[in-house]
């Protein structure tokens, strides 16, 4: 693991971004972190060899003039003292961390002009929950999922959230951005206190008030349970309309068996939204306790 450049990529996270399946914010991340550190860079040189094994006699004379200037300049800047690997594979492996250091450095330099990465850490967020619904109650904003339960902080794609927490950070992440960021982790020792600062700085944000009231719900802690009432009410005194912050109200009085309210708030949701995933996931659940 590299101390200069924070926690390592693991094997998983590196065979997914060479078969393009990590999202934007990660890859992102990922593309930072192999810039500056070798070991990574090494590793997905391997993994590149073994997924496309195969190189023509053209692409080999290429790799073998890329292979000396990288050889060249490990050397000269010390960064590794290996015993360079015999035969071909040497010259395969290092040469295709060349080539991948030099199109890591032009995917950035292209995703940055033409605006395909993340500009804020709102939209890292926004991209984190289309991959990742980690309870059954709504982070506002959030896009319908099929909630499946897991036990422990949830990690779409294998990624580091120690990596992705240097580009929220890189983005000047505020304190709701961070509390959101956090909760998807299910690290509510971290999310509350972000959200309650969120509420206090927005002077009573509906959006705030709903996802700290979601942290408040989903904590598993007693003393915490019901503050989260509060907080969908007070969103609810803002916006009566706020579907997302109405199904939450209603799943916290279905977790507290006061299933008369609940009963009424799921309706008020359904009445609020009527074609919907979400609103098929209210349905089953009011005729849940219904029956």
């Amino acid at each position: 693991m590299s101390s200069d450049h924070g926690h390592c990529l693991i094997d998983e996270t590196l065979t997914e971004y060479l078969e393009g399946s990590l999202n934007p914010a990660i890859k992102s991340a990922s593309e930072v972190h192999l810039l500056g550190c070798a070991d990574c860079r090494d590793r997905l040189a391997v993994f590149m060899r073994v997924l496309q094994p195969d190189v023509s006699h053209e692409e080999a004379r290429t790799l073998e003039l890329i292979t000396k200037r990288w050889e060249s300049e490990r050397e000269s800047r010390q960064i590794l003292e290996r015993k360079p690997l015999a035969g071909r594979w040497s010259i395969r492996v290092a040469a295709v961390a060349a080539i991948f250091l030099l199109a890591v450095l032009s995917t950035i330099w292209i995703v940055r002009t033409f605006s395909t990465e993340p500009k804020t850490a709102s939209q890292v967020v926004q991209l984190l929950l289309k991959e990742n619904r980690p309870f059954e109650s709504r982070i506002a904003g959030a896009p319908h999922r099929e909630f499946v339960p897991t036990r422990g902080p949830e990690n779409p794609g294998g990624v580091s959230y120690d990596l992705l927490a240097g580009e929220m950070t890189r983005l000047s992440a505020n304190s709701y951005e961070m509390g959101r960021f956090y909760l998807l982790q299910k690290n509510f020792a971290r999310a509350i206190p972000y959200l309650e600062m969120a509420v206090l700085e927005s002077g009573g944000n509906t959006a705030a008030h709903n996802d700290l009231g979601v942290a408040y719900l989903e904590s598993g802690d007693a003393t915490q349970l019901q503050k989260a009432e509060q907080e969908f009410l007070q969103a609810l005194q803002q916006n009566p309309k706020r579907a997302d912050v109405v199904f939450n109200l209603a799943l916290f009085y279905e977790r507290t068996n006061a299933n008369s309210q609940a009963q009424i708030q799921w309706r008020r949701f359904l009445e609020l939204d009527t074609k919907s995933e979400w609103a098929a996931e209210g349905r089953s659940r009011l005729q849940g306790l219904s029956h």
